[in-house]
């Protein structure tokens, strides 16, 4: 846990949100807390705060490390009550202080990737999007809230580089809607609002109700609502803030590969935040797209049938198997695409699997630069695996986040078992899994995420992560 992030707590003050550490000429010593800490105040309105570890403010800082564990080990969050003998208000003030100190180590580690040039030159990087439904709050408004979470994950060392909720917990709906009626926000086209980027009551109502043009929106379902305390973002926006935030922490690598699924958007946000990167050649961007409901039957069938058109091809060209069989394949089914479609055509990959079945590619970065081997490389490496290994362990993972059991329901309005109430909880627990995964989750060559990455050394302990000790 870094110590540079106290400030001035008073949120009228010029110096609120400026660490101590990095604005002294603001705050001067003034003493120390009972426990021995740093205490320091103020210069321009005489507030005090301590810069200590929040481990202090901890009664029982040994069962943090055991809260993580449960935490992201698919133990519903009542049976951790129960099992380690704490209310609920001690578990949520503890997954409160876990996300900060989770958070601020990763953060910590993360400067190394933006600050060093050490690193593997070359990083592919698959983004997409998993929706997650949360329960209603109150019996008279029985609809459920859906929220959606955009991931972004480096494939070759698996590390997850960054998660986005389209959830903003430090806005208040009720304040923010006062103040869009005195700004006459609803006067004005949605991209020229003061507060374009959330969701405001009467455009969600107006949308919900068929009045919107659904062409310009995300989708959603008429019988979700908008989240009870904090705001829901547009998704627009959460994909545009998480590709500029992979902007700064992908500078330090020569070039960058991105593989994003056909989610509406995604691709306008990934061109918006890196056009110059991508005319300077240093960024490439595919999109990817397959059948998402296929049976165990389908998809063996198709392999079946796409192995046995490779296998012909091999025998009737006589290719030696001393060679690259596949990327001859691969390069003689892109000469015919771009033959017969140029480049700016979807492209059938010709080699199925389980985890990515009857997969086609759009080039949308195609400068017709790169020669045919080149460029048929690139198209092997093409594959969402990253982020949907990842989205799929946050699945089996987290009780709350799990793919539901839903009960019967009435008017589609559904209770599901074991999902959380709360957005701002959703945001914690994928944050916690995020740094687990990256830093304590060992893979079967015995690496971490971040290891293979360059970031850390060995696997961090869960009990040092839990108690905020940098590596």
């Amino acid at each position: 846990m870094r110590l540079n992030t106290a400030a001035c707590p008073n949120d009228k003050c010029m110096t609120y949100g400026l660490p101590w550490s990095t604005h002294q000429d603001h705050y001067y010593q003034h003493g120390k807390t009972a426990t021995g800490e740093p205490r320091f105040r103020c210069r321009h309105c005489g507030s005090t705060f301590s810069a200590g570890l929040p481990i202090r403010r901890q009664r029982r800082p040994e069962l943090n490390a055991e809260v993580y564990k449960l935490l992201i080990n698919k133990v519903p969050m009542r049976r951790i009550c129960e099992v380690l003998d704490i209310n609920p208000a001690t578990l949520y003030n503890k997954l409160s202080y876990l996300d900060h100190v989770a958070t601020d180590f990763a953060e910590h580690q993360e400067l190394k990737l933006i600050n060093s040039e050490n690193f593997a030159k070359r990083a592919y990087v698959s983004v997409d999007r998993q929706d997650h439904a949360l329960n209603w709050g109150t019996q008279l408004d029985r609809r459920n809230i859906m929220m959606g979470v955009v991931g972004a994950v480096e494939n070759s060392s698996g590390y997850a580089l960054a998660l986005q909720l389209n959830f903003d917990s430090g806005l208040d709906a009720r304040d923010v809607e006062a103040d869009a009626l005195l700004r006459d926000d609803y006067g004005l086209p949605p991209a020229f609002r003061h507060y374009a980027r959330v969701w405001l009551e009467r455009d969600y109502q107006n949308y919900t109700a068929g009045q919107t043009n659904a062409d310009n929106e995300e989708t959603l379902d008429l019988e979700f609502k908008l989240p009870h305390s904090g705001m829901q973002v547009h998704i627009q926006y959460t994909q545009a803030a998480l590709f500029f935030h992979l902007r700064s922490l992908l500078r330090g690598f020569e070039k960058v590969r991105f593989f994003l699924d056909r989610d509406q958007g995604m691709d306008t946000g990934c061109l918006s935040a890196f056009v110059d990167e991508v005319k300077a050649r240093r960024v490439d961007v595919f999109v990817i797209h397959g059948p998402k409901e296929l049976t165990m039957t389908q998809k063996k069938t198709m392999i079946s049938r796409a192995n046995k058109e490779f296998e012909r091809y091999v025998v009737d060209m006589e290719l030696s198997t001393n060679s690259d069989t596949r990327q001859h394949y691969l390069i003689s089914r892109l000469e015919k695409h771009k033959a017969n479609a140029g480049n700016r055509d979807w492209f059938r990959y010709p080699f199925d699997d389980m985890a990515e079945p009857e997969k086609s590619i759009l080039y949308l970065t195609d400068f017709d630069d790169y020669d045919i081997d080149h460029l048929a490389r690139l198209y092997r490496r093409a594959s969402l695996r990253g982020i949907d290994r990842f989205f799929m362990q946050v699945r089996r993972r987290i009780s709350i986040l799990e793919r539901p059991i839903s009960t019967a329901s009435r008017g589609r309005r559904t209770w599901y078992g074991y999902s959380a109430y709360s957005p701002l909880v959703v945001e914690r627990l994928l944050w916690l899994y995020r740094v687990y995964y990256n830093y304590c989750q060992v893979g079967e060559d015995g690496m971490t995420p971040a290891m293979r990455l360059g970031l850390v050394e060995s696997p961090v302990s869960l009990l040092d992560l839990a108690n905020g000790v940098k590596a």
